[in-house]
């Protein structure tokens, strides 16, 4: 993790029209934080996949429509592999 980093590079992403968006657990490791990989603000906490994938293209998008429900599907079965193969203990969660 970079000193300008709040969160580690290693962190899933989701990315769409060069804009990053990144995913960690929570502290308390009851939810799935989203955040802005830019400048690290976090966009909230969800506690499935589909909901903070949901929050991540809606954001990017930035028009506060909800995003197309099969894309919300294949992109949360991406993460939550991804999610699951990352090493948290190894990135200091």
């Amino acid at each position: 993790m970079s000193e300008t980093d709040a969160f580690p590079d290693d962190c899933p992403t989701l990315a769409r029209d060069g804009r990053v968006i990144g995913f960690c657990p929570s502290p308390s490791g009851s939810h799935l934080l989203v955040w802005w990989r830019s400048d690290c603000v976090v966009i909230g906490g969800y506690e499935t996949y589909e909901a903070g994938v949901a929050a991540a293209l809606r954001a990017i998008a930035g028009d506060g429509l909800d995003p197309d429900p099969d894309e919300v599907k294949v992109e949360a079965a991406h993460l939550e592999k991804s999610f699951t193969a990352t090493d948290w203990m190894g990135l200091g969660f």
